[in-house]
């Protein structure tokens, strides 16, 4: 019994001891960790590596008017239903 239990132990610090080099070597190849890594026209991305800016930032303008319509529409049919039931305004088939 006691050969089978320092077998099982052996394997355990084995895989323990094959994870934590696959995580040192993850964390060593890594150009940067943050933005103080990189040149001054570089950024650090998330697969930790050094991006220039790009020459142009596009900033698009977002309306939600009619995202927030029919949002308004919804929660007051939805007032409207649990205020009178299951009664609705129109018919059910």
């Amino acid at each position: 019994m006691d050969k089978k239990g320092s077998a099982v132990g052996a394997v355990a610090v084995i895989l323990a001891l094959t994870i934590l080099g696959f995580f040192l070597v993850g964390t060593y190849m890594q150009e940067c960790k943050s933005n103080r890594d990189c040149p001054e026209n570089a950024y650090c991305g998330t697969d930790h590596e050094c991006h220039e800016y790009p020459d142009k930032i596009v900033v698009k303008q977002n309306n939600f008017l009619s995202a927030a319509f029919v949002l308004g529409i919804a929660l007051v049919v939805a007032a409207y239903i649990f205020r009178n039931g299951t009664k609705l305004p129109f018919k059910r088939y």
